[in-house]
């Protein structure tokens, strides 16, 4: 851009300082020209006058139509085309006998038919601008010459030239100059970034954010992407590590807990098999094999529902639906009536009132419900069991809870009740996995909730479920 402009500013002032001149030029022949033009032929006596009297002579005002430059020289001569005769010449000719050799050689090249404009002069520093031309209306060979210096304009031009090429080689230095410098600081940054991305690992990406006093700008916006991108592959990291120990986890515990069924049901099956029983004898041993079946199925699909949920494809985004908690939990009541009553347990489960809706998976919190209710009445003798529903303020939600009258829980207990496989002493008589507690815990946290316990060796538990509400 700095070298079109350089080649337009010079080439329009060499172009502008010319079309002047010739302006001037062909105006001063036309004024001496139409002098000559007289009813009965040139008048020479007027063609002198005229070449005698500049139209632009020191301390003259310029004539309309004579263009924008002041000539203090100029050179004029009359003459014949084929003796190269002078008829008049102006007073700045007269004192430039030099000159005259470089005039009479462009009379030789003129055209007659047309006048021209061209360069003449003896060498470079006495260069002329030259108008050649008939003079119309005169005889045949009546010739007309003007000119004016040139070298002055033609230096100003060298000069002009001379200053832009200084003026452009000054600002492409600077250009350049100032290009490295904001280039630089402008790669800065970006090196900044290609360093800490190239210190990224397995064992850093959930560590490292790429730094940037940017803000609005371009470097900016590709730091604030390109750590969004990292914590995108931290999450991905994170799940595929949380699968990862889910899968060690569900390997170890299912081999641990089913080591004790397996071992029982072959021991069953080896000694039915040691020699001929009764046909109710391999009955009783099925129907063992079974219960031992029903438990080995009851561990794995609990231990496949927590495995999931430590690797967050429990439904992490489960499907939620509005929920009446206070209708869903008096149908859980209701299912386990017959079962307290078995026992000689009352049952209470909440009373009426405004609907307590939530948002949860129906499946999952029947599943809730249905542990805490079942491991109150497994673990009480004698007594009641009751399921309370309250509304809370702050944080709005509701409180669930089932209390028990029945053997009750340990002050060493109770920081454990809620580990997989975890049961108390005075539990171990029952059936049961050790598993229901971690579940119930797992789905209370799955739906934005809490379950806690406070219990009194002897006396009975309590388990509080807070949930949200809609």
């Amino acid at each position: 851009m700095l070298l079109v402009g350089f080649l337009v500013l010079s080439c329009g002032a060499h172009w502008g300082l010319r079309s002047q001149t010739d302006l001037f030029l062909t105006v001063e022949a036309q004024r001496i020209a139409d002098s000559a033009n007289g009813q009965d032929g040139p008048d020479l006596g007027d063609v002198r006058d005229a070449v005698l009297s500049p139209a632009m002579a020191p301390g003259t005002e310029p004539q309309t139509g004579l263009g924008r430059l002041l000539f203090q020289v100029i050179y004029i001569r009359v003459l014949t085309r084929g003796d190269h005769r002078v008829l008049a010449t102006s007073p700045d000719l007269e004192h430039h006998p030099t000159l005259l050799p470089a005039l009479d050689a462009l009379m030789d090249e003129s055209d007659p038919k047309d006048a021209s404009l061209t360069f003449a002069g003896p060498d470079e520093e006495r260069k002329m601008r030259v108008l050649t031309r008939r003079i119309a209306g005169g005889r045949t060979g009546l010739w007309l010459q003007v000119a004016v210096p040139y070298d002055h304009y033609q230096d100003l031009v060298e000069n002009l030239s001379l200053a832009l090429g200084l003026g452009l080689l000054s600002l492409l230095a600077l250009a350049a100059l100032g290009s490295w410098i904001l280039v630089g600081r402008t790669l800065q940054p970006i090196q900044r970034i290609a360093t800490e991305a190239g210190t990224l690992n397995a064992d850093n990406v959930f560590d490292v954010v790429l730094p940037t006093t940017e803000t609005d700008s371009e470097i900016g916006h590709l730091v604030r992407t390109l750590n969004l991108m990292l914590g995108r592959l931290n999450r991905t990291f994170q799940a595929q590590q949380r699968f990862a120990d889910a899968q060690q986890r569900f390997a170890a515990d299912a081999s641990h807990e089913l080591r004790t069924p397996l071992t029982i049901l072959r021991g069953e099956m080896e000694v039915s098999l040691s020699r001929p029983r009764t046909a109710e004898s391999y009955q009783n041993t099925v129907k063992s094999a079974i219960e031992e079946i029903d438990r080995m199925t009851q561990i794995v699909q609990a231990l496949s529902f927590l495995a999931r949920q430590d690797a967050l494809q429990l439904a992490a985004e489960p499907v939620r639906e509005p929920i009446d908690l206070r209708e869903l939990t008096r149908c859980m009541v209701a299912d386990f009536d017959k079962m307290a009553s078995d026992k000689g347990l009352t049952l209470m489960a909440p009373g009426a009132g405004e609907p307590a809706v939530v948002q949860g998976d129906v499946g999952q919190l029947q599943q809730l419900l249905r542990n805490l209710i079942e491991n109150a009445i497994k673990y009480t003798e004698k007594g009641k069991v009751t399921v309370e529903l309250t509304p809370r303020s702050s944080p709005g939600g509701f409180i669930l809870a089932v209390e028990d009258t029945g053997i009750g829980i340990s002050d060493e207990g109770l920081g454990h009740v809620f580990e997989r496989f975890w049961r108390a002493d005075r539990a171990r008589a029952t059936p049961g996995s050790g598993l229901g507690l971690a579940i119930s815990k797992r789905i209370a946290e799955a739906h934005n909730g809490d379950l806690r316990v406070s219990s009194r060796l002897g006396k009975g538990s309590r388990f509080e479920l807070f949930l949200p509400c809609v």
